[in-house]
C-alpha cells in the first residue's frame, strides 16, 4: 500500500556496541559542553564554529529542495568535527575535542557506500556523509522547523549529548 521505494542516497553499516556508543556519546558532549562555553563568552569563536559548519552542506541536496525543508541543518558529523578540527581560528582545547568526537565517531562506521542510481538528487554526492548526522542549524529559525510535527531535536542522542547547549550557543 506505500508502493516503491528509490534507493537511499548513501548507506552506513554502523557498529553500535554499548562501550563505542558511549565513548562517542561522552566524545560529542564533552565537545558541545566546551564549544558551547566558548561561542556563548567569544563572537569570534563563535563566527568561526558557524563558518565551519556553514561549510558542511546540509542533508538536503537535491534540485527541489525548499528553504523549510528541516534537514538543511542536518549535517554529517564527521564532515562537520573535521572542518573544527583543521581550523587554526579555533581554540586548540575545542580542535581537540572535535577531533576526539571525529575519532570516536569513526570508531563506528565499519561501511560507507553511495547508491549509483539516486537520479533523483540531480547529482548530489554525499561521499562527505560518512556516519551519522548531527543537526547543527545556523539559526534559530532552522531549529526544528518543522515542530511538533516533525523534530530533529527530541531524541536521545541530542538529550545524551547536549547538542541543545551548542545549538543555542551557534544559533
Amino acid at each position: 500500500g506505500l508502493g516503491s521505494f528509490a534507493p537511499a542516497a548513501a548507506f552506513d553499516v554502523l557498529d553500535l556496541a554499548p562501550a563505542k556508543i558511549s565513548t562517542m556519546e561522552q566524545a560529542v558532549r564533552r565537545f558541545n559542553d566546551d564549544a558551547s562555553k566558548a561561542a556563548g563568552s567569544d563572537a569570534q569563536t563563535r563566527d568561526a564554529l558557524r563558518k565551519d559548519i556553514g561549510s558542511v552542506d546540509g542533508m538536503v541536496r537535491f534540485p527541489d529542495a525548499t528553504p523549510d525543508m528541516p534537514w538543511h541543518a542536518d549535517r554529517p558529523a564527521l564532515a562537520v568535527y573535521n572542518a573544527i578540527a583543521r581550523d587554526g581560528s579555533i581554540d586548540t582545547a575545542i580542535r581537540n575535542d572535535a577531533t576526539k568526537a571525529t575519532d570516536a565517531i569513526n570508531a563506528l562506521v565499519l561501511a560507507h557506500k553511495e547508491s549509483r542510481a539516486f537520479a533523483p538528487f540531480g547529482g548530489a554526492r554525499y561521499s562527505d556523509a560518512a556516519g551519522p548526522t548531527i543537526h547543527d542549524p545556523l539559526s534559530k529559525k532552522q531549529i526544528d522547523p518543522w515542530a511538533p510535527a516533525v523534530s530533529e531535536t527530541k531524541n536521545r542522542f541530542y538529550d545524551a549529548t547536549n547538542q541543545a547547549s551548542f545549538v543555542d550557543a551557534i544559533g
